[in-house]
Order: structure tokens, then C-alpha cells, then sequence
């Protein structure tokens, strides 16, 4: 007998098929309650994720934006979010190496070296420290800042002085050997900093007074040098410099006056040397000692060359043009020997002016050229090849050899005037510049004396066989006018009608 599944339902009792539509209806609710539930959870556990990995985002982001990435420590951002305890000191560390490194083995190299220092500076254990951990951060290039906790002006100085040991050990990069010229400001808690609220804010007061002992470093002295009131006068008036330095070219304050050269063996006028003066409106007269350092530091010493130059090659042609054949010295700082192009503009400017290379010296600091004879050498050789004369400045001062001055293609060298000043009352300084002039004439090089003020002076120079001199006994630097009626004033030899133009001969 065959079973028919439809007259089996149509015989169901009608209460027990509303019974099985309930139950049925009753499985599904409960399905889609579960699954709206496990829907709202999927949403919310996703949605946490979410805000999880964005809180953790936000916060590598924060972490990131407060680190140098090249080195792992803090950056300067994060460096002024530090929360100095009462009783700190920050100390600013430039190593005054990277922009060598760069040069002579590329910026990749220059990063090696960014990572040495950083990893000196954060293992190097200052014994004066009892408290808390220092604090480092990489500011710039190769400048660094530390945060001492717990020390005075004192411990201060000592910590700095024993970092800086640490990092004037040599680099040793791609086989070639670095020594940094380090030096250190510190910035001490002290009664200036009473108004100054803890946090954030003490620490940028602490950083900037530390920037400005770093500057006061630059003067010669102690490497490491701590903060006095004193030093915010001078910052002032440095930044006061910088910021009118390029207006006061424009307006003429700035002007160039000339210091006549007199060869020792014909007593004549052979040549000048450059000297920038500044009048300025409210601090007075300046001198290339007060303007000339903060000029080199600020990277507008290039302006201020370029203008000398102007006016040195401008006064040479008039000079030609009057039939008298004078050399003109210029000074030229180590920032100007470190960009490629500055040949160009020598041999552009003489060009322009008429002016034959040979009567163009550049004067380069002895100093300047040790510490970065790697880097000047190349722009040294081009500058040689245009014809210019080069000479090396204060010579006796620095660290220059006999060696050393045989690799540099120079013509000349100058004895630092404090040598031939003196000569008068030290036998020491007699004995120091006859060696010089004869080291110098076994180069081949021609002698020149700085600082020459007195007449026995001169003829002991000249006993020596020193060739050329300059100072206060022949005369003071003048402005050019003023220059050019002492010129008039001396006994001239006017030589054969056509002949080249020659020099002047000083009265006895």
C-alpha cells in the first residue's frame, strides 16, 4: 500500500500543525538573534582592533616624531619635552666633523660617523653623576644635547669636560682616521632660571643659554664653556651683526682699506693687503676680529669675501690704469676654500676688473688649512692654476710642518705678527722667525713679515734675508683714497717713457 505524504498532512490534526510552525519559527528567531549577535561582536571586535591599532599608530607616530631616526635618540622636539628635575644642567656637544667626513667620503660615510658619536655618547659613563640617567638627543648634523640631572654649575663643567674626552678619541671610517674638534656649552640651573617654570620651558631656557656658551667657543679658549649672563650681551650683539651685516654692504658702512707691502731689499711699495672695516651706525668701527668669526659661522663669510674681492681688483685696475703694478692681498676663510665654485668667481671677477691673476694673493690661516687641508686642497690647486698667488697667514701659530707646506701649492708665508713683535725684547722670537724665513726660502717660498713697528726690527728682518714686510713702521691701514695721496706723497721713480709700470720706492 503505498504512502502519500500529502494526505498524511491533510489528515494532521490542525492543532499539532500550528505546534510544528512555532517550533520552526522559533529555531529561526533564535538563528537570527544569534547571528545579529555574533554580527554586533564581529563589528565591535573588529572595531577594537581597529582602535587599538590606531592608538598604537598614533603613539609610534608620537614616539617617531620625538626620535632621530638615523640614530635612535631623541630629536630636538623631543629633546624640549624633556621635564628637567630642579638642580640640572643641559649640555650642547658639536663634534665640528660631519661637513669633513661628507667631503671626503660622502654623506653615507658622513651617517656612519653620525652613529659612532651617537652610540659614544649614550655608553659614556660620567663618574660626577650619582642621580638619574643623562639624557641625550641629536639636534643637528653633528651637534648633540644631554641632559644632566642633579648637579651643579661645577659637576656640570666636570660631566661636560669628561664627555668631551670620550668623544675626542679618534673616528676610524672606511680605514680613514677622523679627530673631532669637539667642543661643549653647558647651561647650569641657577637664579636666572627663578621665573622660569619647571618642564618643557626650563628646558629650552637651559638649551639656549647652552647654545650660547657653545658660540662663546668659537672665541678661542676653553672647548668647554659654561654659561654667564655676560655671554647673552655678546650673543645679542653677534645676532645684531648677522642680521645687518648684508644691509649695511648695501649701504656703503662696510668698506675695504688697504695696508701697504714693501719689499725689505729696494725699500719699495710692491703691494697691499685688504682689510674689511665696518662703521657701524650705533656700535662703532668694527674690525674683522669682532664681525669675521661670526660672519664664518653664520655661512655669510662668502658675501663679505666677494665683496673684498670687488674692491681689491677695482682698486688694482685703477692703480694699473695710474701706472703702478701693486698686488692685492685678500683673506679667505676655510668656508669659502669648502665650495667648488669659488674659482669661478675669482677668475670671473678678475675678468671683469682687467687685473692679471699674479696680482692677486689669497690669504689662508694656517689653522684653517690644518684642519681641513682634505677638503681646501682641490679648490687651493684650481685657484694656483688661474694664476693667483696663495700665502699662508700667522704662520708659527698652527700646526703646520715642513712637510705640510711642501703638499700645498702656495707662494708665500706670513710670520704672525706676535713673533715680530717680539723680536725687540725676546731672543726667542729672534730665533723662532730666522728659522721660519729660512725654512721658508728652502721651500722656495717668499718671506713676508706681519707687525713690522720698529725700525731695528726692519733691519734685522732684513739681515735675515726676510723679503717682504708690512706693519705700523711702513704705515697703518688706510681707506683707499687716503691711501692713494700716501701713495703720491713718496719719492717716485718715474722710469723710461712706455716702460711697464713698476713700483714706488718708500723714503728712506
Amino acid at each position: 500500500m503505498s504512502h502519500d505524504p500529502v494526505a498524511s498532512l491533510s489528515l494532521a490534526a490542525p492543532g499539532e500543525v500550528s505546534s510544528a510552525a512555532v517550533s520552526v519559527l522559533g529555531v529561526l528567531l533564535v538563528l537570527v538573534v544569534v547571528g545579529s549577535v555574533a554580527g554586533l561582536l564581529v563589528q565591535w571586535v573588529r572595531r577594537r582592533r581597529h582602535d587599538l591599532a590606531a592608538a598604537e599608530l598614533a603613539d609610534r607616530l608620537r614616539r617617531d616624531a620625538h626620535r632621530d631616526p638615523l640614530t635612535g635618540l631623541l630629536n630636538r622636539e623631543g629633546f624640549l619635552h624633556a621635564d628637567p628635575a630642579p638642580g640640572s644642567a643641559v649640555a650642547v656637544v658639536d663634534l665640528r666633523l660631519l661637513g669633513q667626513v661628507n667631503d671626503t667620503l660622502g654623506h653615507a660615510r658622513g651617517e656612519v660617523f653620525v652613529r659612532l658619536a651617537s652610540e659614544r655618547m649614550v655608553s659614556v659613563r660620567l663618574p660626577v653623576l650619582t642621580g638619574d640617567a643623562p639624557v641625550a638627543a641629536r639636534l643637528e648634523g653633528d651637534t648633540f644635547a644631554v641632559l644632566l640631572p642633579g648637579v651643579d654649575g661645577h659637576e656640570a663643567h666636570t660631566a661636560a669636560e669628561d664627555l668631551r674626552e670620550r668623544l675626542l678619541a679618534p673616528y676610524l671610517v672606511e680605514g680613514v682616521r677622523f679627530e673631532p674638534p669637539v667642543v661643549v656649552g653647558v647651561a647650569a640651573d641657577g637664579p636666572w632660571l627663578a621665573d622660569v617654570p619647571a618642564g618643557p620651558e626650563r628646558t629650552a631656557a637651559l638649551l639656549r643659554r647652552a647654545d650660547v656658551a657653545l658660540a662663546a667657543t668659537r672665541d678661542g679658549g676653553d672647548p668647554v664653556r659654561c654659561y654667564e649672563p655676560s655671554m647673552g650681551e655678546r650673543a645679542a650683539r653677534r645676532l645684531r651683526l648677522i642680521r645687518g651685516f648684508s644691509a649695511a654692504v648695501a649701504r656703503h658702512d662696510v668698506r675695504v682699506d688697504f695696508q701697504p707691502v714693501v719689499s725689505l731689499g729696494e725699500r719699495t711699495v710692491i703691494g697691499v693687503e685688504a682689510l674689511a672695516r665696518w662703521d657701524h651706525p650705533e656700535l662703532g668701527l668694527l674690525l674683522p676680529d669682532e664681525f669675521v668669526p661670526v660672519l664664518e659661522a653664520t655661512g655669510q663669510i662668502a658675501e663679505l669675501t666677494s665683496f673684498v674681492l670687488d674692491e681689491s681688483l677695482a682698486a688694482a685696475r685703477r692703480w694699473l690704469d695710474r701706472g703702478m703694478r701693486l698686488s692685492v692681498a685678500v683673506n679667505v676663510s676655510v668656508g669659502n676654500l669648502a665650495a667648488a665654485d669659488f674659482p669661478d668667481e675669482v677668475a670671473t671677477l678678475l675678468a671683469a676688473h682687467r687685473v692679471p691673476a699674479e696680482l692677486l694673493t689669497l690669504e689662508l690661516t694656517e689653522s684653517g688649512v690644518s684642519s681641513e687641508r682634505e677638503v681646501a686642497l682641490p679648490v687651493l690647486r684650481r685657484l694656483h692654476a688661474l694664476g693667483c698667488h696663495l700665502a699662508v697667514d700667522d704662520f708659527g701659530t698652527g700646526q703646520s710642518s715642513l712637510a705640510h707646506l711642501r703638499r700645498l701649492p702656495v707662494d708665500q708665508v706670513k710670520i704672525d705678527k706676535s713673533f715680530v713683535l717680539g723680536m725687540g725684547t725676546e731672543y726667542g722670537d729672534v730665533a723662532v722667525v730666522r728659522a721660519i724665513v729660512e725654512m721658508g726660502h728652502t721651500l722656495g717660498l717668499t718671506v713676508v713679515a706681519e707687525g713690522v713697528e720698529q725700525a731695528a726690527v726692519r733691519v734685522a728682518l732684513a739681515e735675515m734675508g726676510c723679503d717682504v714686510a708690512q706693519g705700523y713702521l711702513v704705515s697703518r691701514p688706510l681707506p683707499a683714497r687716503c691711501f692713494e695721496r700716501w701713495l703720491d706723497s713718496l719719492d717716485v721713480h718715474p722710469g723710461e717713457p712706455g716702460a711697464a709700470a713698476g713700483p714706488r720706492t718708500l723714503i728712506a
